[in-house]
């Protein structure tokens, strides 16, 4: 979603419990899914593991993936943290309906790997708030939006800019591991630069 700047932070939680579910992870259960770094070619030196998520992009009734029952539990304070943190918005704009979570994903991205700089588009991606929380990170992994570069610690959790140029670089050499949500406020208004549009 588009908005006036480049980040903005959400909260912090504690990334322990995350952070220990992931280390347990053997590297197959990193490649059992490669749709989305098949088709979005930006994305070929990562690795994900879909909790709620849709290849077409739906913008509602997203799939629940077996392995929600495994990390939602360990998610679920970030889940509250951004839910609390859009409480007003929901109250102003959704007209008694609310908000919810159209994709959550983990996503790990190689030791010494990038993400060359893009632009999210398309219907969803354009209308949902777009926050990552890093769980495994260095502060030699960088995140780039709009040429305001910064290392994303641990435990924070930061909604990105994704209407605007992004890019990640990992120069550390193990991987970089953040989860990320796609959260929606029904009705809100969104100044776009392609135009008004509405979540």
């Amino acid at each position: 979603m588009f908005f006036d700047g480049e980040y903005r932070p959400i909260g912090k939680v504690d990334p322990a419990p995350i952070q220990a579910a992931v280390a347990a992870l053997p590297d197959a259960r990193w490649a059992e899914q490669s749709a989305r770094q098949q088709v979005y070619r930006v994305h070929s030196q990562t690795e994900t593991i879909p909790i709620l998520f849709d290849p077409d992009m739906r913008h509602s009734r997203p799939t629940e993936w077996p392995a929600l029952a495994e990390f939602g539990p360990l998610l679920r304070p970030a889940m509250t943290a951004i839910a609390d943190h859009h409480t007003a918005l929901v109250a102003r704009w959704s007209a008694g309906q609310a908000g919810y979570f159209v994709r959550i994903i983990l996503t790990r991205l190689a030791g010494e790997g990038s993400i060359a700089s893009h632009r999210d588009n398309g219907f969803s991606l354009s209308r949902a708030h777009r926050i990552h929380l890093p769980i495994v990170t260095h502060p030699d992994t960088l995140f780039a939006v709009a040429g305001n570069i910064r290392h994303l610690p641990a435990g924070e959790l930061w909604e990105i800019n994704n209407r605007k140029a992004h890019a990640v670089r990992n120069q550390a050499p193990a991987p970089r591991i953040h989860a990320i949500f796609d959260y929606v406020v029904p009705g809100e208004p969104i100044d776009d630069p392609d135009g008004r549009l509405t979540a």
